[in-house]
């Protein structure tokens, strides 16, 4: 990887729908689904992680360029999608394949996601994602791999149009705090979007425009 390149791995539920979501973000320079964390490469196969016996999660691996989207513009778009309140499951999908996770591979990823770890434990009761250091990764089946693209309309937990608002949102470390993941954390909660939230996607959109 070239060091102006940085990784993270994200587990949230069904890897199909977070791929697409990072896929669409400006400044990611590739994904790939696979199987995180797990027993071991004899293990990570899709058939097998299904059973729920292997301790892998579903995954997305990141590779992003810092200067043109951080980390704490992925971590947000990430906690938005995902309700951090369950413990393997994401939408309608259940298992131990479905829990919620952040992996890292090097000490400065480390200090940021444990900051917004941090952040949201505070504002969100019954936190549940795991975090942790990255112990293995495996690709999955190359029918996994940019499914959404081969398979339009195909199956995603997370909806389109949230995919489609968080495209070029930028959060810089010190306006984090400040805005919240998601109305409610509720997937299908009524509510109306946090100001914050509101005003940064406004902007962002004006950029666009302009």
């Amino acid at each position: 990887m070239d060091k102006r390149e940085q990784e993270i791995v994200l587990a949230g539920g069904c890897f199909w729908g977070l791929e697409k979501l990072y896929q669409s973000i400006p400044g990611v320079i590739s994904t790939q689904v696979g199987y995180a964390n797990g027993l071991g490469e004899e293990y990570a196969n899709y058939e097998l992680v299904c059973t729920g016996k292997t301790q892998f999660r579903e995954a997305v691996k990141v590779v992003y360029d810092p200067e043109k989207v951080s980390l704490d513009t992925l971590l947000f778009d990430f906690f938005y999608v995902i309700n951090p309140t369950l413990k393997n499951q994401q939408g309608n999908d259940v298992g131990t394949q479905y829990q919620s996770g952040i992996y890292w591979t090097d000490q400065q990823t480390e200090d940021t996601v444990l900051r917004i770890v941090d952040i949201e434990k505070g504002r969100t009761a019954g936190f549940s994602v795991e975090y942790g250091p990255l112990k293995n990764f495996y690709p999955a089946e190359e029918y996994h791999q940019k499914y959404l693209d081969k398979n339009p309309g195909g199956y995603c937990h997370i909806p389109m149009q949230e995919i489609n608002e968080l495209k070029g949102l930028r959060i810089n470390p010190g306006d984090y705090v400040r805005l919240q993941c998601g109305p409610c954390h509720g997937r299908g909660l009524s509510g109306s979007r946090p100001r914050a939230l509101r005003s940064a996607l406004k902007k962002r959109a004006s950029r666009i425009r302009t």
